[in-house]
């Protein structure tokens, strides 16, 4: 059955493998096949065999995580260069 991800484009999931235990199971899709591939990329790591797909699109929800944490590090840095540099 094809399922609308984030975005644009359909997506269909399949091959579910269980990664958990008979008491707990924890059921993942191991395949996905979708219409417009250029939104996600396949990141495999050599040493471990491990994978998982990676989206390259950057959404306002992204941008406000990125954009709030950076004016807390900037008021973080001025905070401690102020403090070093002007004696109470």
């Amino acid at each position: 059955m094809p399922k609308k991800v984030k975005g644009s484009s359909w997506c269909v999931f399949s091959n579910p493998i269980n990664l958990g235990t008979e008491e707990l199971p924890d059921w993942e899709f191991s395949e996905m096949l979708c219409d417009d591939p250029s939104i996600y990329e396949l990141i495999e790591n050599e040493t471990t065999e491990a994978e998982f797909y990676l989206e390259k699109t950057f959404s306002y929800g992204d941008f406000f995580v990125m954009f709030f944490l950076t004016i807390f590090v900037l008021v973080l840095i001025v905070k401690v260069i102020w403090n070093s540099f002007v004696k109470k």
